[in-house]
């Protein structure tokens, strides 16, 4: 059974860096970044320069090729009703109810 930890990785390596939400319909640039189909459209339409909004590497041509691997990914992901917003937290002391330090002192 896969960990916590294991799942939100994969729920990192499953949201669009623009809209922060799973990825829907996603493409992958030249540069290798992915994004929704949608967030990077409407992201250029809005610019002069057709760029990554990951790296700024700039583009002639608006070239987006789907990524299916990424789509299929995404999609287990929302099968599993992971949250795409939910962060890694860090182990809480229940009777401190504060963040665990090195140690507790009781």
């Amino acid at each position: 059974m896969a960990s916590k930890h294991q799942l939100l990785r994969l729920t990192e390596e499953t949201i669009c860096p623009i809209c922060l939400d799973f990825f829907t319909d996603p493409v992958i640039l030249e540069c290798g970044h992915n994004f929704c189909r949608s967030c990077i459209t409407q992201s250029w339409e809005k610019k002069e320069a057709n760029s990554c909004p990951e790296c700024r590497e700039e583009f002639p041509e608006r070239n987006l090729r789907v990524n299916r691997a990424l789509a299929n990914l995404a999609e287990e992901a929302r099968k599993l009703k992971l949250d795409p917003k939910e962060k890694e937290s860090k182990p809480h002391c229940e009777k401190h109810q504060e963040d665990l330090k090195l140690f507790c002192e009781t």
